[in-house]
Order: C-alpha cells, then sequence, then structure tokens
C-alpha cells in the first residue's frame, strides 16, 4: 500500500499535467480518472489518521 506523501505527489503530477493542456483528450480523461482515483485514496489515508488522533486523545 502507498503512502499518503506517495499518492498525494502522484496526484500533484496529474493536476499539474492537466493545467499545462498539453494531453490529447483520451489521455486527459484517463488523467482526471486516475486524479479521482488518488483523491479518494488520500481522503481515505486522512480519514483513517483522523480516527487515530481522535481515539489517542480520548485515552
Amino acid at each position: 500500500m502507498e503512502k499518503f506523501e506517495e499518492l498525494l505527489k502522484e496526484l500533484e503530477d496529474i493536476v499539474s499535467e492537466l493545467e499545462k493542456g498539453e494531453l490529447t483528450l483520451d489521455e486527459a480523461i484517463k488523467k482526471y480518472e486516475r486524479g479521482m482515483e488518488l483523491a479518494k485514496d488520500c481522503t481515505k489515508k486522512l480519514e483513517e489518521a483522523k480516527e487515530v488522533v481522535l481515539k489517542k486523545a480520548n485515552e
């Protein structure tokens, strides 16, 4: 399983590529789809980390 930082870096790279506007439509769609997967994975990891912190805070 990839680390949060690795997922975020890949997502940032995809956003940068999309912002340049140099991709074909098909490439852009594939990058967008991958970016959405990464965003979901990052959100999940943040939620898991939040749960750990809250659990520790309540001990």
